[in-house]
């Protein structure tokens, strides 16, 4: 991949940018391992650009904790633990709590319809046994969430966890349908208190759906460490 940038005078930021979120989806998707050593002179020469860029792109994924520094001034991908994921899973709960507590104050009919869409694509693309389409439907229902809770805050920290959320889920398989299944069903169930206008029961229902896939990821991130 090289990167090309028409206008001379915006090159350098928007190469920058370009380069951290190539990097990030990258690590997200499991391309960069866990703990693989970052080679600045492989990825420049893979993306076409000149170190500084790129050591700028590396900079703000350091700050993310995607990329860490070793003791030795190199950089790694970040590793993965039982500990960290725990953390972010139990993290995440609370401010979607937070964010759904808020969506339903704010929820319009036409939002309950999105939502209701959002459900019925989720719900339908299992069939075709689409992991991608599944869980691209997934975060679009969370987003929707975020939008409607018009708090700018918990949707940026949320974003940031969602992103090494993403990563801890490519660890585990995906050929078990009946998990994808259960998650429709949450889904279905959240928006049936967000309907009512229950937020003390969205709550719940949206920390208990972060919470229930917790298991599956800590036993995924387990069995990936043990052929490390």
């Amino acid at each position: 991949m090289r990167i090309v940038n028409s206008n001379p005078q915006n090159r350098r930021i928007s190469t920058k940018d370009i380069a951290y979120f190539e990097i990030k989806k990258r690590i997200i998707e499991g391309q960069l391992h866990p703990g693989e050593p970052i080679v600045e002179e492989t990825i420049s020469n893979e993306l076409g650009i000149s170190r500084t860029p790129l050591r700028e792109a590396l900079q703000r994924l350091e700050f993310e904790t995607l990329v860490v520094r070793q003791v030795n001034g190199r950089l790694r991908v970040a590793p993965v633990s039982v500990k960290e994921v725990s953390e972010i899973f139990h993290v995440r709960s609370r401010l979607e709590g937070i964010a759904i507590l808020e969506a339903t104050e704010n929820a319009t009919d036409k939002d309950l319809q999105e939502l209701s869409n959002i459900i019925h694509m989720i719900k339908e693309t299992p069939k075709d046994r689409a992991i991608d389409n599944i869980l691209y439907y997934g975060g679009q229902f969370h987003t929707y969430i975020y939008n409607m809770s018009r708090n700018k805050t918990v949707s940026n920290i949320l974003y940031q966890l969602n992103d090494h959320i993403h990563r801890y889920r490519r660890l585990i398989p995906t050929t078990n349908l009946d998990k994808i299944l259960k998650a429709g069903e949450e889904h279905q169930h959240i928006f049936n208190f967000m309907a009512k206008g229950d937020k003390v029961g969205a709550e719940l229902a949206m920390i208990e759906h972060i919470l229930s896939s917790l298991d599956q990821v800590i036993k995924a991130v387990k069995a990936y460490k043990s052929f490390e």
